[in-house]
């Protein structure tokens, strides 16, 4: 009866890890964005599962981090030459002359954060990193979709200005959780090189700002519909903010580009399968094994090569990392967790463990 519980358990919740994902729109993002890379990068479409999981790794950072919040936004009209040209000083150190770092940091580095992790990423590629390069990839990821998203990109991120409060949340968590489906609902076009990079990530979060208001207005059509916010509501902001897939697409098509072009830049490194072992599905390439899978609380591994573990809950947060081959589960609840598992030689092994207690 146990193990036919325990079974039951297991293909329920491995359903739900399939359509809950938790950074919902990230995670999307990321899993799309290697059906664009060019024919010369077929061997790296093999990322999309990694880019996915790690594509919030930049927000489980910002409690531990305090210099990683202002990365993720760009309060661009609080610059007055924006409200005069609809540009901004393009360069950090510019703006920094201008304004003063407090002031800069104070309205988000979020196009400059991308740029530098850019350039990590052709110097991960150029030292034959890969497995550092999936994981910049997957933080530049979540810049360039942060970009994409238009409230990321203004001082009224959250509609306090103009009586839209926690439209934020509202429209970038609950409507895309609900409607995920249709969002995702498109493929990738052929990546190009981009020679500026720069004048590249500005040129979409100037495009994207432009649909800071289409999603007031939405707001506000939902409201008059329903001021409580529930199943109508949100059916009513849908059918106002459909553009949010072509957000979705071009995000993952810029990511796509941004990624092709670091290779480029770095040389265009060949990638065999005989150096890419850093990042393997557990599945198919079994290197270290994990048991009793299910558990009751204690998961233990068959080898002494690890260097950590990372412990995921399925909806993508960071319960805890621990650095020995025993990790203690029981005072989760049941459920599935995802553990990325970093062996001493940098191979990255992911596994699906069921706590059944």
């Amino acid at each position: 009866m146990i193990k036919t519980t325990s079974r039951i358990i297991l293909l329920l919740t491995f359903c739900l890890f399939l359509v809950n994902w938790g950074g919902v729109g990230h995670r999307t993002i990321s899993f799309k964005c290697p059906e664009s890379f060019p024919a010369s990068m077929d061997a790296f479409k093999v990322w999309n599962d990694s880019l996915s999981m790690h594509a919030s790794d930049a927000d489980n950072r910002k409690s531990a981090d305090p210099n990683e919040s202002p990365k993720h936004f760009l309060d661009v009209e609080n610059y007055t030459e924006f409200n005069a040209s609809g540009r901004i000083f393009s360069t950090y150190d510019s703006i920094v002359a201008k304004y003063g770092s407090s002031k800069a940091i104070k309205n988000g580095t979020l196009p400059w954060a991308t740029q530098n992790t850019y350039n990590l990423l052709v110097n991960d590629f150029k030292a034959l990193n890969w497995h550092k390069a999936m994981i910049d990839a997957s933080d530049l990821g979540h810049y360039v979709a942060d970009g994409h998203m238009p409230l990321h990109i203004s001082a009224n991120f959250d509609g306090y200005q103009t009586d839209n409060d926690g439209i934020h949340s509202r429209y970038e968590s609950t409507m895309v959780g609900k409607y995920v489906t249709a969002l995702s609902d498109y493929s990738g076009s052929t990546a190009n090189y981009v020679s500026n990079v720069n004048k590249y990530i500005f040129n979409y979060i100037y495009t994207n700002h432009q649909y800071v208001d289409s999603v007031l207005l939405a707001d506000n059509y939902a409201k008059s519909f329903d001021a409580s916010y529930s199943t109508v509501y949100y059916t009513k902001l849908w059918s106002k903010t459909q553009f949010t897939t072509t957000l979705f697409k071009n995000a993952s098509h810029a990511l796509a580009e941004l990624i092709y072009s670091a290779w480029v830049d770095a040389g265009s490194p060949p990638f065999r399968s005989t150096t890419f072992l850093n990042v393997v599905d557990s599945i198919h390439t079994p290197i270290v094994s994990v048991y009793p899978n299910p558990t009751t609380g204690i998961i233990n591994f068959n080898t002494e090569n690890i260097a950590k573990v990372e412990v995921f809950s399925i909806s993508g947060e960071l319960i805890r990392t621990y650095f020995q081959n025993e990790i203690n589960l029981s005072n989760q609840t049941n459920g599935v967790y995802i553990l990325n598992i970093f062996r001493n030689d940098g191979v990255l092994q992911k596994e699906k463990v069921v706590l059944a207690k």
